[in-house]
């Protein structure tokens, strides 16, 4: 049976559409306290304008490089998150990524499959070989969900980012191609 790359039994990860645009205004300016730390600082209100105009800033160049923006929905096509390459390095032959995976879809194994096919399109169709999460301290959610995935933490940005009036550290994970294939055999989990 043939079957789209960009999906698993789970999970299907698509192109960032305008829709995802029109939900990102929408929520934008009401995200609670929570939700807030998983972008780095709290920011001002932006109006619909704003957010659509960087949204195309961020859509017209992110290709260019291999950076992407990606939606993530469940089985039955209720959008679930978003993955991102917002840093790549050619030569090294590294990228940097996110995750976000909202809230009550966290646990069904979404997260874990949509980074699975990124990763493994990463590194085995387009070559890189090492992938980079930064994970902040006052997020145990994110630490975990790397480490049970096969990361491995590999230093610390101590007081990398100021949010919430105090300094907060920033923690790299890695994972090498190898380590990835090794661990997550492409027919196992692809069938």
């Amino acid at each position: 049976m043939s079957r789209n790359y960009w999906q698993t039994g789970r999970v299907r990860v698509r192109a960032f559409e305008e829709g995802d645009v029109e939900r990102l205004i929408k929520t934008r300016n009401q995200r609670d306290g929570r939700l807030e730390w998983l972008f780095d600082t709290i920011s001002a209100p932006l109006t619909p304008e704003r957010i659509r105009a960087d949204y195309a800033e961020i859509a017209a160049s992110w290709h260019k490089d291999e950076r992407c923006i990606l939606s993530v929905e469940n089985n039955v096509g209720e959008y679930a998150g978003e993955l991102s390459i917002w840093f790549t390095k050619r030569p090294e032959l590294y990228f940097i990524y996110g995750i976000y995976i909202l809230e009550k879809f966290q646990g069904q194994g979404l997260g874990k499959d949509a980074l699975k096919i990124l990763l493994d399109y990463y590194f085995n169709e387009l070559g890189y070989r090492k992938a980079e999460a930064h994970v902040y301290s006052f997020n145990p959610a994110s630490q975990a969900f790397h480490e049970k995935f096969g990361f491995t933490l590999e230093g610390k940005l101590r007081g990398r980012l100021f949010s919430r009036g105090k300094a907060n550290d920033v923690y790299i994970y890695g994972m090498l191609a190898d380590e990835f294939n090794a661990r997550y055999d492409h027919n196992s989990w692809r069938s």
